[in-house]
């Protein structure tokens, strides 16, 4: 990216450790940008970026900026009370959200992003791998880990930009991309989008932001209702499985879990893709991340290319192995309709072992209104250890009317095996002796605080 694009050359990043806001600061980095940022506890991420010679403070105080012109950059969790905050107000320094400053970078450049409440971290890393492999070089803003890429973010030579569209808090209605997926829609995020017709009116906005001559990819059965009020000029494509998708994958064959394809656009064959990602979801997220490719002008073949030798993304069923042989999925699924898909790639990934699930649910609000969900895709593990629930924004010391211990009893009402298993370090004394027992695959699901559980369990397998 050239360097003239970039309106400031200082930024401080307040909860900088966030998934989000440390791929921003890498892709500052690699736009020139002198970059300061704070947390509240320290972190291998922080370490990453102190190795890129950012300057990273550890808890908030005014003190921590030290600049007279540049731009402010909060994460969503960061309250307007923040000292940070208040110092940047007193010194009049522009002051924006991750979401806004991202809307506001990505102004010039041809932005792809991908929206949906499933699946928007490897497809959009799915995108970055298939454009590079056609000899392009993205901007992009990834929310997690990318082993492959050597991060979540990075400042390319090219004016594409590849970013997550985040829904929450109708964050995505910020940008104003070039081309754009939906990759589906359930309700999630409970605190911003009581009911349904509220999540869809928010991405129904998200789609009209789209300039004539734009393309935007969506999810065969994806409500009309998100698709009203589409500007005039912009192209519609459907991806899936059905026979009227304008993108859809034939010739699907499983091994192991892993799935192997040929694209078809209408009537149009394009090269076979062969996943090294588990799981027929990731099917449908390479789909939309050739589509989104090739609207950017990438060469089909080479995307094709590049999706079969994405390697995948940190904590989206990612394989470990202990020092002793032992196996361990840890994936960041949250979501109901989540943890049914990686049980049922694990299922074929692991045939005939027992699945023993350490899992964290991540709000109240979340599961509360999708207890019954949560409980029937738990039941489907021959046994779930059921953590106390990760607060997030939500206050831990309020009565909230659900809990880990009401989560394990709902997941035994609807047929499952679970069991109360306290905090989520505490997970990893309660999983062993089952796994000693029964040679089964622990799978570590979860937003909330586990990478402890995971580095301890993976230390004694």
């Amino acid at each position: 990216m050239n360097e003239s694009k970039v309106p400031f050359q200082f930024a401080h990043l307040i909860g900088i450790g966030g998934s989000g806001m440390s791929g921003l600061a890498r892709f500052l980095c690699g736009m020139g940008v002198h970059v300061t940022g704070s947390d509240h506890v320290d972190s291998d991420c922080l370490e990453d970026l102190r190795g890129l010679g950012i300057q990273v403070f550890l808890g908030h105080s005014e003190k921590s900026l030290n600049f007279e012109d540049g731009w402010v950059i909060r994460s969503a969790a960061i309250p307007d009370n923040n000292p940070e905050i208040q110092k940047a107000k007193q010194r009049g320094l522009p002051c924006y959200l991750y979401a806004e400053a991202v809307g506001k970078l990505s102004e010039g450049l041809r932005t792809l992003a991908v929206a949906g409440t499933h699946g928007k971290t490897s497809t959009t890393a799915l995108c970055v791998s298939a454009l590079r492999a056609a000899g392009l070089d993205p901007s992009y803003l990834i929310g997690g880990q990318v082993p492959g890429f050597g991060g979540n973010g990075r400042a390319g030579s090219s004016d594409l930009f590849v970013v997550e569209a985040c829904e929450f808090n109708r964050s995505f209605h910020a940008l104003k991309p070039t081309h754009a997926a939906i990759l589906n829609l359930d309700p999630d995020h409970f605190d911003c989008y009581p009911e349904r017709r509220d999540l869809e009116i928010a991405f129904a906005g998200y789609a009209q932001s789209l300039p004539p001559g734009g393309r935007l990819f969506v999810h065969d059965d994806l409500s009309s209702r998100v698709l009203s009020g589409i500007p005039s000029g912009v192209e519609i494509f459907r991806v899936g499985s059905g026979l009227f998708a304008d993108l859809r994958a034939v010739q699907v064959e499983e091994e192991m879990g892993c799935y192997s394809f040929t694209p078809m656009h209408h009537n149009e064959k394009y090269p076979r893709v062969q996943l090294q990602l588990p799981g027929y979801f990731q099917v449908l997220n390479a789909l939309f991340a050739l589509g989104l490719a090739m609207a950017a002008g990438a060469d089909p073949e080479k995307a094709a290319l590049g999706l079969s030798s994405f390697a995948g993304v940190d904590r989206r069923f990612q394989i470990h192995t202990g020092p002793q042989g032992g196996q361990l999925v840890d994936d960041y699924a949250h979501h109901p309709a989540e943890i049914l898909a990686v049980l049922r790639t694990a299922r074929r990934t692991f045939p005939g072992r027992k699945l023993i699930v350490g899992f964290q649910a991540h709000q109240y609000s979340r599961t509360r209104h999708l207890l019954d969900e949560f409980a029937k895709a738990l039941s489907l593990a021959d046994l779930s250890v059921i953590a106390e629930i990760y607060p997030a924004r939500e206050d831990p010391n309020l009565d909230h009317g659900v809990d880990g211990r009401s989560l394990a009893e709902a997941v035994r009402e609807a047929g499952g095996k679970a069991e109360y298993g306290g905090s989520p370090l505490d997970l990893a004394d309660r999983l062993l002796p089952h796994l000693e027992k029964d040679n089964a695959i622990p799978l570590i699901l979860g937003a909330g605080e586990l990478d402890g559980l995971v580095k301890e369990l993976v230390r004694r397998i």
